[in-house]
């Protein structure tokens, strides 16, 4: 990006020489890490932070941070050989454009078309992801098959949630819905009642578009609205796994969860050449009524 950014924002480098965007604005304190394009903090002006970020990462170059949305594509989880999630969340990404008012921060950055040629050669994709930090948080990720063939396409925004307490979660929202359970030999199954965690979930919800609700105690709900979205991923490592992750507290599993916006399973996604596919989720302490969704915006 050239020229000067805007007030309230600045770019900052670690100890260890790993760059953010830093936002300090009235309305919004956020940061943004340049390589994965990876947003991980964001607290809204008067607001509990959005967003869980591990305290015990050390934010080293060239690793995924463990918390925040780190951005996975082309591929979800091990769907293809190659890094688990995809290519995006470690590659080094551009800065586009960042503008201000009054109310928020809008953010487009964007993944070099020579970075995904040279991790995914004979594919022909762009890439972009779009911010707005406000009151709420809005990420879109901004895919064009700018091939000549159809080319397959799987994601998730994998937005690390604060939490108070796990066992006094509920997720409201996905009643009634089917998902695929991962640690179940990928069975297929049927949400009854609202989502308790007792132990480690590992869940994608498919044919669902429905908003959902994180309530935790007595702590303001979280709504995690999405679009272009018709798979949710929902995921607590609980104690056992989480003491084989990296960069993961002890009691790390209590703090957080996850609900991911998805093109996830069969809501995996042929993207035609010259086609755009969006993929948003917002994340609010307000009902879904009053969050104002914003047109993803390419170069």
């Amino acid at each position: 990006m050239n020229g000067p950014l805007p007030a309230g924002v600045s770019r900052t480098c670690n100890e260890h020489g790993r760059r953010f965007i830093e936002i300090d604005h009235p309305a919004v304190c956020a940061r943004i890490a340049e390589q994965g394009a990876q947003i991980i903090d964001c607290v809204p002006a008067g607001q509990r932070p959005l967003l869980w970020m591990s305290p015990v990462d050390p934010a080293l170059p060239d690793t995924a941070l463990r918390g925040g949305i780190p951005l996975c594509w082309p591929w979800f989880a091990g769907e293809r050989p190659g890094p688990a999630h995809g290519i995006a969340r470690t590659s080094h990404w551009q800065l586009l454009q960042v503008e201000a008012n009054s109310q928020q921060v809008r953010l487009l950055l964007d993944l070099p078309e020579q970075e995904i040629t040279r991790q995914l050669p004979g594919e022909h994709w762009s890439l972009q992801v779009e911010m707005l930090l406000g009151s709420s948080l809005s990420v879109t990720l901004i895919t064009t098959n700018t091939g000549s063939r159809a080319q397959r396409l799987s994601q998730a925004l994998h937005s690390y949630l604060p939490v108070d307490d796990i066992d006094q979660v509920r997720i409201l929202g996905l009643q009634g819905a089917s998902y695929i359970d991962k640690l179940q030999a990928d069975a297929v199954c049927h949400q009854h009642d609202p989502i308790r965690f007792r132990g480690e979930v590992d869940r994608v919800y498919f044919d669902t578009a429905a908003d959902v609700q994180l309530l935790d105690g007595a702590a303001d709900p979280l709504w995690v609205q999405r679009h272009d979205s018709r798979s949710v991923v929902v995921w607590s490592p609980w104690q056992d796994k989480g003491s084989r992750l990296s960069q993961f507290p002890a009691d790390g599993y209590r703090r957080m969860l996850c609900i991911e916006a998805a093109n996830a399973g069969p809501d995996a996604r042929l993207v035609e050449p010259g086609q755009v596919q969006r993929l948003q989720t917002i994340i609010s302490r307000h009902s879904p009524g009053g969050v104002a969704t914003a047109a993803s915006t390419t170069k």
